[in-house]
């Protein structure tokens, strides 16, 4: 998915849509048991995407389709898709010297509650 075309529903005049854009990531996985830190998390319209910092650039840690997501706090969203939950808390600092600060996945996004009605 990565540096692809967005499917034409995840477009709007061109952009992504884009629900949430965490970075300094904190992500649990329930159903792998798993706990990342320093990740960076994006939710579309309709997909999760969690990336890490690799020996040679960022890494799709997981990707999946989103079936729910709930906002718990400011700095809290769980996302629902099919394998459980992915819970992505904001991470401590600024991620200095990691290249996924940088780093932008789609072209050009757009906030979702900045759509036009």
């Amino acid at each position: 998915m990565l540096n692809t075309a967005p499917v034409p529903h995840q477009q709007v005049r061109g952009a992504v849509a884009v629900r949430a854009d965490v970075f300094p990531a904190e992500v649990t996985f329930s159903f792998m048991g798993k706990r990342q830190s320093k990740a960076r998390a994006i939710l579309t319209a309709d997909s999760v995407l969690v990336l890490t910092d690799g020996t040679t650039g960022p890494v799709v840690l997981y990707e999946n389709r989103l079936e729910d997501v709930q906002f718990t706090s400011r700095t809290s969203v769980t996302a629902t898709t099919a394998d459980g939950e992915v819970t992505i808390t904001r991470g401590g600092g600024c991620g200095c010297g990691s290249r996924l600060r940088s780093y932008r996945p789609f072209a050009r996004t757009v906030r979702m509650e900045r759509l036009p009605a």
